[in-house]
């Protein structure tokens, strides 16, 4: 699952159902004779973790098959996320680049993570090679940048704690020699 942990609305199922019956209509995979098993299969393959229904899946995962599948099909993509973008406001520039530094400073003004902060999660995810259970694993673990709330699953909500997260992948990146800063667009 991906760090927001939002489920997919309905609106995001249907739309699953209904592409990926126009994706298999004019695919030239073989078809299964169960539809559902086929679905499944085809979004675990591309999550990269076994998915046993759409309704279990997160809102992020859900737009990534959603998007895939209109690629696919030729119909125009949602709005992406832009990683690695310049953040337009001054004050909020500032906060991108200083929240979570330093134990026991806070904001006055809590930000809350955007698209593209998890974006830019998801790209180091990638260049690691990461699957979501190894990061979700690790997110858990005693070497997380996130402090343990107790009860198991660390949840990324905060500028800070995705500038956390990222700060302590990136770190990793350099060290296995995967980093490259990308261009702002």
């Amino acid at each position: 699952m991906s760090p927001s942990g939002k489920k997919a609305n309905r609106a995001q199922i249907v739309a699953l159902h209904t592409l990926f019956a126009m994706w298999q209509a004019h695919s030239l995979d073989e078809c299964h004779s169960d539809e559902r098993e086929a679905r499944l299969a085809w979004a675990s393959q591309c999550l990269g973790y076994n998915v046993s229904s759409f309704s279990d899946i997160t809102a992020d995962d859900a737009r990534r098959l959603i998007d895939v599948l209109k690629q696919s099909c030729g119909q125009p993509l949602s709005e992406q996320p832009q990683p690695w973008r310049r953040v337009p406001a001054r004050d909020r520039a500032q906060e991108a680049g200083t929240a979570g530094r330093r134990k026991g400073v806070r904001s006055a003004v809590i930000h809350l993570a955007s698209a593209d902060d998890f974006a830019r999660i998801d790209d180091a995810l990638h260049r690691l090679g990461w699957t979501q259970d190894r990061f979700e694993a690790w997110l858990r673990s005693s070497s997380s940048p996130l402090p343990d709330h107790g009860g198991g699953r660390a949840a990324i909500r905060t500028l800070a704690e995705a500038n956390k997260v990222f700060w302590a992948m990136k770190a990793m990146m350099i060290r296995a020699g995967v980093w490259q800063r990308k261009k702002a667009v």
